[in-house]
């Protein structure tokens, strides 16, 4: 039934975004959101302590903690996307630098979950994902160097 906006009926509702067009905005909020120092094609900066994306990202599916790091990192958790784009960046990002790390039936991220994780930041990120690492290395996968908070000698 169509609705009738000069007879007092409300307009319907915009349709929800087709899948191209999330995959589209998922991919333009990261390159404004996290290339600066991911880089446009995910290699990070290992001298800078940025971790590189690719084929090592998606290992953090494999745990429930680092499903949920993903989210509470600082720089994902106090970005400037909602919700919902941060569950769509997170979902491109996975699916676009590291696929074949992905927890065997992984299930997207959810506006709901972001929602639910994010409040809840670390204080000190470094020991969380070295942490991770290690529990990740116990299953035989390997992550992107990560010198952040190390101290380095010049």
């Amino acid at each position: 039934m169509a609705c009738d906006a000069a007879a007092g009926d409300t307009a319907p509702a915009a349709p929800r975004p087709g899948a191209d067009t999330l995959w589209q905005a998922a991919r333009a909020d990261y390159v404004l959101q996290c290339a600066g120092c991911h880089r446009v094609d995910g290699r990070g900066s290992t001298p800078h302590g940025i971790p590189d994306f690719r084929n090592s990202v998606g290992a953090f599916t494999q745990l429930p903690a680092g499903r949920e790091y993903l989210i509470r990192v600082p720089g994902a958790a106090y970005s400037q996307l909602d919700d919902a784009e941060l569950a769509n960046v997170l979902n491109w990002l996975l699916r676009t630098f590291s696929p074949a790390q992905l927890a065997a039936g992984f299930q997207p991220y959810t506006e709901r979950e972001v929602a639910a994780a994010r409040p809840r930041r670390y204080d000190d990120v470094v020991p969380v994902r070295h942490g991770l690492a290690r529990e990740l290395a116990a299953l035989g996968f390997a992550l992107s160097d990560y010198s952040y908070g190390s101290a380095r000698k010049p």
